[in-house]
């Protein structure tokens, strides 16, 4: 578990409540105060702080960029874009810490203690203690069992989650309180490692006042800037071994070079692509130069000089953005909307600065997109405001937003159970607005399948597209529970009443009725079952 205080001394509760974008490659964390949302420094000349934890030898765990550095030189102690298994069984080992498994959680609740530890030592703005409250931001199309295991994550740090913010949602409030607007917007969420576009009305045209009504949302939940860094590797090593003979990104093939040696290079040539990405949003072209890249089997040492072009960067990510732009045009036809109803595309996230992403968005448009001046913290900023709304009362007067902000979410899966024979019956439809003062519920009745079932089983599954079956493509069950104590009945004569309610996080939380359950009633909130 991460710590959260410094020098062996615990400070006083932090009376603020904080905004955090738990990012794939970068985190942050802010706070409203003095009538702003502001930033803390945790790395130098860093906002925020890389999500990558690495542990040593001896067990010191790192997080940041410290442990970046260790990326390619030690993968097997070193986690990065742990956000894209959030929710998974996915389980991590390492050296220095025998006996310990790690989950997505554990070392997402490392980089929250990094965060907060940042916070605690950066002493400006004046925080008056330790974060204690939390908004934490997560991708528009987070299933619950993502939702659970990042507030998990943010209890296991010291803090307590009082909402999961979808970050396009954060960053239309951002944008909402820059000034008056009234208007639709399509926000453009291209981060480290995930994408999601949400089509949002956003009226704060009343001064103090927002209303968010969430028309849209789809993503693409592995796509981002780790992507692109990993195009220009591949582009960068095939020029490297057409002069040298030598491929740095194959382990396996016999090339009389220790993987020890290989590794090096490939975080060297990853430190390097990472550079050449930026360098390209601005240039035509960047020089990638690494001397003393590797040495081959017979002692000569290689180095790495390439050019590379931004034309040969395009047709390396194009295949890569146009999934994205498939995830807008079906999230325009979700909104029931047409391109030219859209009065302003935002752009969220740090690799929404490659130009070809403005390049495929004014093909679309056919006009510029807008970016705020800092697309990187546009997020943590807006969960800032959005916590500093949501608990006004109970913060210092210096620490509250004294506008107000109403959001309106919609259903981003189908939801729905398991038939007899594995079929798949939705009873919440995906889209389906959520009213903003209490749970949209929806209630099917269902007979049992059998003769004389003592129990029946209620599985819960999710999909992201329509479905008929459990097997079909993209369907994920996500929880289970059982009704007991069923009166002995022929087939089809036990009515049990199964009833879906959904807030505006998100939460879901499934009852079930009937006759001879236990206690007459079967109600708890959803279990996740890790898949």
């Amino acid at each position: 578990m991460a710590e959260t205080t410094t020098g062996g001394v615990t400070p006083k509760q932090s009376p603020y409540v904080f905004g955090i974008d738990l990012g794939t490659s970068n985190s942050g964390i802010a706070v409203f105060i003095d009538g702003r949302a502001t930033l803390f420094q945790i790395e130098e000349g860093n906002k925020g702080c890389a999500s990558v934890m690495s542990v040593r030898d001896n067990g010191d765990i790192l997080v940041g960029r410290e442990a970046r550095r260790r990326l390619m030189i030690d993968p097997e102690n070193t986690v990065a874009s742990v956000k894209r298994e959030m929710g998974t069984r996915w389980t991590k080992e390492f050296t220095g810490l025998p006996g310990e498994v790690y989950t997505p959680t554990d070392v997402s609740a490392e980089i929250l203690g990094r965060l907060i530890n940042g916070a605690l030592q950066a002493g400006t703005p004046d925080i008056k203690g330790t974060p204690h409250k939390a908004v934490i931001c997560i991708p528009a199309n987070f299933d619950d069992a993502k939702k659970e295991a990042t507030k998990e994550a943010g209890e296991l740090a010291g803090l307590e989650v009082e909402w999961l913010l979808e970050e396009p949602v954060a960053a239309a409030i951002a944008y909402a309180f820059e000034r008056d607007r009234d208007q639709t917007i399509l926000v453009y969420d291209l981060g480290g490692g995930t994408f999601d576009v949400s089509v949002l009305k956003v009226d704060s045209s009343a001064g103090g006042t927002a209303g968010l009504r969430i028309l849209a949302k789809e993503g693409v939940p592995r796509l981002g800037g780790d992507d692109f860094d990993l195009e220009i590797m591949k582009v960068a090593a095939a020029r490297f071994q057409a002069t040298s003979g030598l491929d740095v990104l194959d382990e396996k093939k016999d090339q009389g070079i220790s993987v020890k040696s290989l590794r090096e290079a490939q975080q060297k040539l990853k430190d390097a692509a990472e550079t050449a990405k930026w360098e390209l949003t601005e240039s035509q072209s960047a020089q990638i130069t690494i001397p003393n890249f590797i040495k081959s089997e017979d002692g000569n040492v290689h180095n790495l000089d390439c050019e590379i072009k931004r034309g040969e960067f395009n047709d390396a990510v194009r295949p890569l953005l146009l999934q994205s732009k498939e995830a807008v045009e079906r999230a325009l036809d979700s909104a029931k909307l047409k391109l030219e109803d859209i009065s302003r595309i935002i752009l969220v996230g740090g690799s929404t600065r490659v130009p070809l992403v403005k390049e495929m968005l004014v093909e679309m448009f056919k006009r510029e997109p807008y970016a705020d001046e800092n697309v990187d913290t546009v997020v943590a900023r807006g969960a800032a405001i959005w916590g500093a709304t949501l608990l006004a009362p109970q913060l210092p007067p210096e620490g509250r937003h004294t506008g107000s902000i109403s959001i309106t979410n919609i259903v981003t899966h189908f939801l729905g159970i398991e038939t007899y024979g594995g079929g798949f019956a939705p009873i919440l439809e995906k889209g389906l607005e959520i009213p903003e003062d209490k749970p949209l519920s929806a209630t099917k009745t269902f007979a049992n399948p059998r003769d004389n079932m003592a129990e029946m089983a209620v599985r819960i599954y999710q999909s992201d597209l329509p479905a008929t079956s459990v097997r079909d493509e993209g369907v994920k069950c996500i929880g289970e529970f059982f009704c007991k104590g069923i009166p002995p009945r022929p087939a089809g004569k036990v009515q049990i009443e199964v009833t879906f309610g959904i807030d505006q996080q998100n939460v879901l939380k499934v009852e079930a009725v009937g006759p001879g359950l236990s206690g007459e009633k079967e109600s708890r909130q959803l279990e996740i079952k890790r898949s």
